[in-house]
């Protein structure tokens, strides 16, 4: 049998996306900058849960290792998996989505010159429903699907709705929540963003 080599990602392509003052804006508004000095601070944990978004294939100790997020130790090189974890608990989802404001405010206003349609901007509402872990406190906040038989579906479900640019089909806003509530409250939430 033929081993095939492990081909590791290209993470290059991450910085040169994402503006590192973007990350900054982010943890500062967010009140998330790291303020004393750890292995992997905040704006490194940043990098971290993107590159795991994209590179979901790769462990997390690889990925951290091929973007060497982890600041140099000489007493400690290793880092432990646990301490990944506390970085990425530590940062929380609010810098994550600030981030996604902002770098999604500046792709489509960047995308959509010269894509105007009688000088507008054109923009389409889009919903789904997703699955969540089954936990407790999911079910509780998002809900499930209630059958006619009144059995709710094995597993809790969240409405997504996104607002896409045509021209380009970016995604300029996102708003999700419980399943229970109609899409049309959701689209409110997004017409905004406009």
């Amino acid at each position: 049998m033929v081993s095939k080599a492990h081909k590791h990602p290209d993470f290059s392509a991450l910085s040169q996306q994402i503006d590192p003052a973007w990350i900054a804006h982010a943890l500062a508004v967010t009140g998330k900058a790291s303020v004393r000095r750890r292995r992997l601070p905040a704006e490194q944990a940043v990098w971290l849960v993107i590159a795991l978004a994209m590179y979901r294939h790769q462990s997390i100790p690889e990925v951290v290792a091929h973007l060497d997020l982890v600041l140099p130790d000489e007493v400690n090189p290793e880092i432990a998996k646990s301490a990944l974890t506390q970085a990425r608990q530590r940062l929380g989802e609010e810098p994550l989505a600030q981030l996604f404001g902002l770098s999604a405010l500046v792709w489509d206003e960047r995308h959509q010159q010269g894509r105007s349609w009688r000088g507008l901007a054109r923009y389409a509402i889009d919903g789904s429903t997703l699955r969540t872990s089954d936990t407790p406190e999911n079910r509780q906040h998002f809900g499930a699907q209630a059958y006619a038989s009144g059995v709710a579906a094995s597993y809790p479900q969240l409405r997504l709705l996104t607002l896409t640019s045509l021209a380009t089909h970016l995604v300029r806003e996102a708003v999700f929540g419980e399943y229970a509530k109609n899409e049309m409250r959701y689209a409110r939430d997004l017409l905004q963003a406009i």
